[in-house]
């Protein structure tokens, strides 16, 4: 991405020119001490610019997921004690219902619930009650 561009991308985002150029020096494999040196700071100022990104990163992701869970076409309430193994047949006979195509194959739902809603599950049972939004466009998020 040319300079211009990222830019006017700043003020389109939660994040800083200075920790969008910490990030991306990171990422090529930098150390603090290095970008530090680099940028004529202190790797403590590094450190915090680098912490302060990465917990903005996660409040816009906290932020579309609210926004995802406030405009999900469907919601389905996974209830206490369900089957794991059921919630799949669940989630493809309430999103046929509503005419959403799920983008996700049955196995890939599981792995979903495994990484996502481990809180939830115990084994194979739920052992808290849950919600599974169903995005327009096929995604789905857990709440």
């Amino acid at each position: 991405m040319d300079l211009e561009k990222k830019k006017k991308n700043f003020a389109k985002s939660f994040l800083t020119e200075m920790q969008i150029k910490v990030l991306e020096l990171r990422r090529k494999g930098l150390t603090q001490e290095e970008i530090a040196k680099m940028l004529g700071t202190s790797r403590a100022n590094i450190s915090m610019i680098e912490k302060r990104a990465k917990e903005n990163v996660e409040k816009a992701k906290n932020t579309l997921r609210i926004y995802n869970q406030i405009f999900a076409p469907l919601v389905i309430n996974i209830e206490k004690d369900t089957d794991v193994l059921k919630i799949p047949e669940i989630v493809f006979k309430k999103a046929d219902e509503k005419g959403i195509h799920v983008k996700y194959s049955t196995l890939d739902i599981l792995e979903f619930i495994r990484k996502n809603a481990k809180n939830y599950v115990e084994k194979r049972v739920v052992k808290e009650s849950f919600k599974i939004y169903v995005l327009e466009n096929g995604e789905l998020d857990i709440g």
